[in-house]
């Protein structure tokens, strides 16, 4: 089963929908997590769901071998590294 780390706790709604199709988990400090932990909770996911102030770059994206996606719960994604993730086969949604 494929995995999926969720950065912040988001609406039930959402997590309830992931949680069913997908082991999850999800961090549970009110402060965001750093790019250490986000590695470290995310390591052997396929999938990761981040808020903006979560810093993606080329750096978190190459140290998680085996995500497929990372999707934004934001309307803006300035906090990730879109044209590394496209190099890399890993899609970008909000």
């Amino acid at each position: 089963m494929d995995s999926v780390f969720v950065t912040r706790k988001i609406p039930d709604r959402g997590l309830n929908e992931i949680t069913r199709a997908f082991r999850t988990s999800v961090w549970p400090n009110e402060e965001p997590p750093s790019r250490k932990e986000i590695i470290e909770n995310a390591r052997e996911c396929t999938g990761l769901v981040t808020l903006l102030s979560d810093p993606i770059d080329a750096e978190v994206l190459d140290a998680l071998p085996r995500l497929k996606i990372v999707a934004q719960y934001a309307v803006g994604y300035d906090n990730i590294d879109v044209e590394h993730a496209t190099k890399r086969g890993i899609m970008v949604t909000n």
